[in-house]
């Protein structure tokens, strides 16, 4: 026999951590790819210079936890409060 075949099946309490862990990882998962590409559409959006663009796009891309927290604290232009004309 070999040890596939003589180990137990797994239990309902086994059973629940996996699906629990599944969850919880794929909820990292789906917030970690929404703020990536929020902060991609972000980078997109403001009057960069190019090559600073392409610094913030390869940062963002090549370290992703690291770059979306510095594109967010620093990297974004101050926005400019313009008065309506209403």
């Amino acid at each position: 026999m070999t040890a596939f075949a003589a180990s137990a099946p797994l239990a309902a309490p086994d059973l629940a951590q996996t699906f629990g862990g599944i969850a919880l990882w794929g909820t990292l998962l789906a917030i970690h790819v929404i703020l990536f590409g929020a902060t991609l559409v972000s980078i997109f959006r403001p009057q960069l210079s190019s090559g600073s663009r392409k610094r913030w796009i390869w940062l963002v891309v090549l370290a992703p936890g690291i770059g979306i927290i510095l594109w967010f604290a620093s990297g974004r232009p101050a926005t400019r409060n313009r008065p309506s004309n209403a």
